[in-house]
């Protein structure tokens, strides 16, 4: 019984590690889909019909353990459909009887149902909810099908137990890995307080519309005395203030644009294919907006900005990134020179 329940440890870890080692290098993004969980965990229940449980009243296949991990991270609808594939293989390949398998269903059923409730899943809880499940499932088992001894059923529930806290255990810090390191590649091109895209994103997308379009047009938006904020509030509000604006921004980008941040407290807007005339006047509804809007620095009290904007607008072949880039650059330097809260751009032609 040691070596099985060592080979149903080693089998699940080593499933978890292998699915997330090549979907990692293959297509990060699938790693978070439930598809991808749900093929992960049917599989493991498969696999471990291989090595089931031998006891002195018969062998126990431990299927159900990847099942109850896949139900406390995805649907119902994905649980139910990985317990009916591996029925296909419990039944018809290894020939076990289907009478369990209700058993099983039933009570696995009940689970999916219950999961929504439960707020967070914990090594904890999830070890109470496998005893629990084992419990029910050993206890119909021995009054309905099989004859287990109380000594069998105690030594199944510590296996089983163990064996759902490691393997949660490695899921965990598997998806912890994974979440940290798609972390850093984001942070190459994403802004971390606003999940907008940075700079380097932003340089990027210039050069792919200079190829692809015949205008672009490129707002610089910076807000005015943003460190008077940080210094009468607190870092903390000024991020607040960031983040806030962020949204408010995102309400005006065009169909095709794409908002980015630069860095601090300036934001770049970059809109393909619109007029200069309906570029300046975008400048200027965004401008009107945030001088009429409230931003909260903390609970309780609100301030109002103000944002100087630079307007950049490339409409003929041999115009460069350079000169699209300096020339709003130098129309957010007069408006704030100016006076700040206005748009500023070089009339065309």
């Amino acid at each position: 019984m040691f070596i099985d329940f060592l080979l149903n440890i080693a089998l699940i870890i080593s499933g978890i590690y292998l699915f997330y080692r090549i979907q990692f290098f293959e297509e990060k993004k699938i790693v978070e889909t439930g598809l991808f969980q749900s093929l992960l965990m049917t599989t493991l229940s498969i696999l471990s019909l291989l090595v089931p449980i031998s006891t002195s009243e018969g062998e126990f296949a431990l299927f159900f353990i990847p099942l109850l991990i896949l139900a406390a991270y995805n649907t119902f609808y994905y649980g139910l459909m990985s317990a009916a594939v591996v029925y296909f293989f419990y039944h018809f390949i290894f020939d076990h009887s289907i009478s369990a398998y209700i058993v099983f269903i039933v009570l696995y059923m009940l689970f999916l149902m219950i999961v929504p409730f439960i707020r967070k899943i914990t090594h904890a809880n999830l070890v109470v909810t496998n005893i629990i499940f084992t419990s029910l499932y050993i206890i119909i088992l021995n009054q309905f099908f099989y004859n287990i001894s109380l000594m069998t059923g105690i030594i199944l529930l510590v296996v089983t137990s163990l064996i759902i806290f490691v393997a949660h255990m490695m899921y965990e810090d598997i998806n912890a890995i994974y979440r940290l390191n798609k972390r850093i590649d984001d942070d190459e091109f994403i802004d971390h307080l606003t999940q907008l895209g940075n700079v380097k994103s932003l340089d990027k997308l210039v050069d792919e519309h200079f190829e692809n379009d015949d205008t672009l047009s490129l707002l610089l938006i910076d807000i005015d005395s943003f460190k008077s904020y940080n210094d009468k509030h607190s870092y903390d509000s000024g991020d607040k203030i960031i983040s806030q604006m962020a949204s408010l921004l995102k309400n005006y980008v065009p169909t095709g644009g794409h908002l980015f941040r630069n860095s601090g407290e300036e934001f770049a807007m970059v809109i393909p294919n619109l007029s200069f005339d309906k570029t300046v006047r975008l400048g200027e509804a965004i401008r009107n907006s945030v001088e009429y809007s409230k931003f909260h620095v903390n609970e309780i009290d609100t301030v109002n900005a103000t944002v100087s904007i630079g307007v950049g607008y490339k409409d003929t072949a041999g115009a460069t990134k350079r000169d699209l880039l300096k020339e709003a650059e130098g129309a957010l330097f007069e408006a704030k020179k100016l006076g700040q809260n206005r748009v500023m751009f070089a009339p065309i032609g």
